[in-house]
């Protein structure tokens, strides 16, 4: 199977949308914006299909991520998660993975 990020062949990963049909190697994955769910039932996503967290809020500037002290974007992105508890704290997606 041919990736849908990098184009070579030997993607093991489908996405697990009905009849999407794209294939992605595992590496390739945070590069292309792939989402991959590491808990039961172990779920992998392409871009296009991606579920997207359901929380309407909008970081506050100069935020850090808790985890790495690092700022966080003050926007939206696919990069960053908002606590769905608190709502206020943000993380960037590779410290939370």
């Amino acid at each position: 199977q041919h990736c849908c990020v990098c184009g070579q062949r030997g993607a093991s990963i489908m996405c697990c949308e009905e009849e999407c049909g794209r294939w992605f190697h595992l590496p390739c994955a945070k590069e292309g914006g792939c989402f991959t769910q590491h808990i039961p039932d172990y779920s992998a996503y392409c871009p296009e299909h991606r579920p997207e967290q359901d929380v309407q809020a909008t970081p506050e500037p100069g935020n850090e991520c808790p985890i790495c002290i690092e700022p966080v974007e003050d926007k939206r992105t696919y990069g960053t998660m908002v606590c769905p508890a608190c709502r206020r704290a943000w993380f960037h997606r590779d410290c939370i993975q």
